[in-house]
């Protein structure tokens, strides 16, 4: 049930995000991914949240500066900007 909720107002904070810009669709996408993509709490555990605000947490409230919770990041970011290009060609190539 938290994992529902917690996409839905991702959707509505990437949307209010990106309502605003020229590329609302790459800001939109962006945000989303930023946003949604889960990472391990602990080494040790089975448990997922969402990586941003693990890494956040564990720099303030743990004071541990480990770049672990951003790797899942690293692999969906460019692996969601690369769908998003290839999107776009297609679009721009087809319709």
């Amino acid at each position: 049930m938290f994992w529902i909720s917690y996409l839905i107002a991702s959707i509505l904070i990437s949307f209010v995000i990106a309502r605003n810009s020229k590329y609302k669709l790459e800001i939109f996408i962006f945000s989303f991914v930023v946003f949604v993509t889960p990472a391990q709490i602990a080494i040790t555990s089975t448990d997922y949240a969402p990586s941003l605000f693990i890494f956040i947490f564990n720099i303030v409230l743990e004071q541990n500066f480990s770049l672990r919770p951003l790797r899942p990041l690293a692999l969906t970011l460019p692996i969601s900007l690369f769908t998003l290009g290839i999107y776009r060609i297609f679009k721009r190539k087809f319709f």
